[in-house]
């Protein structure tokens, strides 16, 4: 075990950072260990937390699936949350969700984190009875305790998982929850003192230890209502993975807080907060707030999902049957033995997979059969349009791709026999050579055999893959020889977020792949050789729905998709180990015809580009690895310079940037600056963590201390900085969601 230099925390071998202090960890170089056998292995299941084995399916404790669900939200597609980075279109996932203990990116509805088993959700709530407190200022904290994932430096303002949240009457109704004195509180960010929310939010604050709260401990168990006068929130945490939710009016904090349920696992409240939607013991309810009263909707439920309004609910129970059900109407089952659900926002229409098959239901309606042997769905727009893959796997040997150019020599050699000569022979030394040489000779023409055997041997899965693009009413095949890799930094397609727009890559192999057996020196070359001579024979192509046109780029790579699909960017001419290149664009038609290339900029840091809905490019030059530090650049002009990549926000609807410069790895804080359009401006030095209200005023922690886990939140309202609180732990996270209960 690693000790932390600072505080003497014991950590984990592969830290980087002290989960105590946040001191960064230097590695030690030492002896590889051998990983244990495939099915010692050990993984969490994000849905109920159990350990269970890697090549598990499912968890053996709740039945979910192991394999993990997680949806770019730049360009829609499917990663495997193993990666800070999409494989598809190059986009930060460190800014959805990380595991608080072990930083892993994870689903944003995974309870708990897949690879060390940490809650992801706030999830244990008992039942208890709680009035709210009067108004009162925020006191000094008597004990601190170790902010769980904190010590990812570069990433400290993603990690504190922090979303603001504001009414939508204006700009000076933006308001924030964070924690201190191990309670709740609520700001307007007025001059009123902040609220304290809870009351008894912990059993034994005397007791608490280190590890016994994490960042993600209370995100999803409080929530706003879309206007933001009434908060949902627990009271009470122990141990366990439930919650009692209660609600109140944040505009009489006199009045008695009103209790929901308990054991709640997850829940969700409806945009005009009449009901709300959630599981407990695994059966789903629905609270009407109205009458103060729940009503059951089904048992064993797994998962759900709920419209905006909160009437139209579709679940899938234990065992993967589907459901639909409309508030006052009686269930509708939509099919059993469903793998994957895609639905539109507002429930109307289905997509879903059963047995390899792409089936689309309307409630209401016949389920309709739109393709068989689909293997993955690659994106569902919200008009209908979908694009999904098809595979064929074929068999095939390593030999099936050489050309024995030695078969006929070797089929004449024969073993030399050494030459019977006596001492006197004077030809007994040219004999002797001649045998040596006909000896290595045949020692080779043997080596190849083993080769030729072990080629033949050696059974490799070929999977085909077609893209396929169904408008809505049919289904029109694009390629027949699709590439199937999510390899980063180029992945082999990409697609865009709001139009049925795909680029991607395509063999286009017009020969038999022949590799000289000369050529091979041993079996690991050969495979090589062969992803080398598909690779060489491929093409890219750009699709805006059926219609699909050539990209006649040679070495372009690392393709992105604007969201409307409008525009291509790819990246050209970059030097060998180096992490910038030529950016160049291209316009897409809603024929998908192609534009020419247009340079768009030059020297541009291949992995930090940032498109956004608007059309507005984000992206660093001059970019060091050791410090991910670069300049910052907006839509072709340089903004600023020594800014840490995963600290930069851009706010799409006030066109602001925020981010932090001259960034300090150990102590984990920046200088905080925000650009509108002119200069940039300076907030603050020492800034610990920020985020963006809707408003564009920018709350941040100053002065934060890493022992105690305490700073100074203050508000930035665009003329001088006014303080919150003192010793404030960290936000509150609210995200809103109509999807729950797994993956």
């Amino acid at each position: 075990m690693l000790k932390c230099p600072i505080c003497h925390s014991q950590l984990e071998d592969d830290a980087l950072f002290c989960d105590s202090c946040g001191a960064r960890i230097e590695q030690q170089p030492s002896a590889p260990e051998s990983l244990p056998p495939q099915s010692e292995q050990s993984v969490y299941c994000s849905h109920c937390g159990h350990q269970t084995g890697a090549d598990s399916p499912s968890c053996p404790n709740c039945g979910a699936s192991m394999e993990e669900t997680l949806f770019c939200p730049d360009c829609g597609k499917q990663v495997d949350a193993s990666s800070p980075d999409c494989p598809h279109c190059s986009f930060k996932l460190f800014e959805t969700v990380f595991c608080p203990n072990c930083g892993s990116p994870s689903n944003p509805e995974a309870a708990f984190c897949k690879n060390c088993g940490a809650s992801m959700k706030p999830e244990k709530l008992n039942e208890t009875s709680s009035k709210m407190p009067e108004a009162k200022p925020a006191s000094k904290s008597k004990k601190g305790f170790v902010f769980a994932g904190v010590g990812t430096a570069i990433i400290a303002v993603i990690v504190l998982a922090v979303v603001l949240f504001g009414k939508n009457t204006g700009s000076s109704s933006n308001y924030v929850m964070y924690m201190k004195d191990l309670e709740l509180f609520y700001s307007d960010l007025s001059k009123s003192a902040p609220l304290q929310i809870s009351s008894k939010l912990l059993k034994d604050k005397a007791d608490v230890d280190e590890d016994d709260i994490s960042v993600s401990d209370f995100g999803d168990a409080c929530k706003f209502s879309e206007d933001g006068s009434l908060l949902f929130f627990p009271d009470r945490l122990d141990d366990g993975n439930i919650w009692s939710i209660y609600y109140c009016s944040i505009d009489k904090p006199d009045k008695e807080p009103i209790k929901i349920d308990s054991n709640i696992y997850l829940y969700t409240v409806s945009d005009d907060a009449s009901s709300v939607t959630y599981i407990k013991n695994d059966t789903l309810y629905q609270y009407n707030m109205k009458k103060d009263d729940k009503q059951k909707i089904a048992n064993d439920v797994s998962r759900y999902w709920v419209s905006d309004d909160g009437s139209t609910i579709v679940y899938k129970n234990n065992e993967d049957t589907l459901y639909y059900t409309v508030k006052g109407g009686d269930r509708e089952k939509i099919d059993s033995s469903v793998s994957s659900l895609y639905a539109a926002d507002d429930l109307s229409v289905v997509f879903y997979l059963k047995d390899d098959s792409l089936y689309k239901r309307e409630p209401g309606g016949d389920k309709e059969k739109i393709s068989s042997d689909v293997a993955e769905i690659i994106k569902v727009y919200d008009s209908g349009e979908v694009y999904y893959l098809k595979a064929d796997e074929e068999e095939a040997t390593l030999f099936d791709f050489v050309f024995d150019d030695k078969k006929k020599e070797d089929d004449a050699l024969t073993e030399p026999t050494y030459p019977n000569t006596s001492w006197s022979d004077p030809a007994r030394e040219s004999k002797i050579d001649a045998y040596n040489r006909e000896m290595e000779e045949y020692s080779l023409k043997l080596e190849r055999d083993y080769l030729r055997e072990a080629l033949k041997n050696q059974t490799v899965s070929q999977p085909s893959y077609t893209l396929c693009f169904y408008d809505g009413e049919e289904e029109t095949i694009l390629s027949e020889t699709f590439v199937k890799s999510g390899a980063f930094p180029n992945p082999s397609y990409s697609v865009a977020l709001d139009a049925p727009v795909i680029t991607y890559t395509a063999y286009e192999q017009t020969e038999e792949i022949n590799i000289k057996l000369s050529e091979i020196e041993d079996i690991y070359d050969i495979t090589s050789r062969i992803d080398e001579a598909f690779s060489s024979a491929s093409e890219r192509y750009v699709a805006s729905g059926s219609a699909s046109s050539l990209l006649d780029e040679e070495d372009a790579q690392r393709f992105r998709l604007s969201a409307d699909g409008s525009a291509l960017y790819y990246f050209d001419d970059i030097p060998e180990d180096k992490n910038y290149g030529e950016l160049y664009q291209v316009s897409v038609s809603s024929a998908g015809e192609l534009g020419d290339p247009e340079l768009y900029d030059s020297d541009v840091c291949c992995y930090s580009l940032d498109i956004y809905s608007d059309g507005t490019l984000l992206y660093l030059k001059d970019y060091q690895d050791e410090d991910q530090k670069g300049d910052l650049y907006i839509n072709g002009e340089k903004i600023d310079y020594d800014v840490t990549r995963y600290t930069v926000n851009y706010n799409e609807d006030t066109g602001r940037l925020t981010y932090l410069t001259d960034y300090n790895f150990e102590k984990q804080y920046g200088t905080l600056k925000t650009y509108a359009g002119k200069e940039p401006e300076k907030i603050a030095d020492d800034v610990y963590d920020y985020r963006v209200l809707p408003n564009g005023n920018i709350l941040y922690l100053y002065d934060y201390s890493l022992k105690h886990h305490q700073g100074e939140l203050y508000l930035w309202n665009k003329k001088e900085p006014q303080k919150i609180d003192d010793d404030v732990f960290y936000f509150i996270d609210t995200c809103q969601t109509d999807y729950a209960g797994g993956v």
